[in-house]
């Protein structure tokens, strides 16, 4: 029972720091910024796929956020594709349409 009593301390102790707290704030709005991307038309989607791109191409940051930011198009990327297909079944079951390619999402 000590080392279950110890590692009890040693997790109250550490949701006490301030890094913790940092962490599991962090961890949250990531959760929430999900759940916003997820939410978004494909054309915001697109719009965010460029910019990120952008700054892919243009800026001089450290490997790790490279590799994040790559990461992070990759996902606007796949989910773009689903909200596409999204948008157009909806429009085709709004207008009744057949003709898929009648209608591109994104666009007003």
């Amino acid at each position: 029972m000590a080392s279950a009593d110890k590692i009890g301390r040693d997790i109250d102790q550490a949701m006490r720091s301030r890094d913790a707290r940092v962490a599991i704030l962090i961890s949250d709005n990531i959760g929430n910024a999900l759940d916003m991307l997820d939410e978004q038309p494909a054309a915001v989607l697109e719009a965010m796929i460029e910019c990120h791109g952008q700054r892919l191409r243009c800026r001089d940051e450290p490997q790790r956020r490279h590799k994040f930011r790559a990461a992070l198009i990759e996902y606007l990327e796949q989910l773009e594709r689903e909200v596409d297909a999204r948008e157009r079944r909806l429009a085709q079951a709004i207008t009744g349409g057949d003709h898929p390619d009648d209608y591109t999402p994104g666009m007003s």
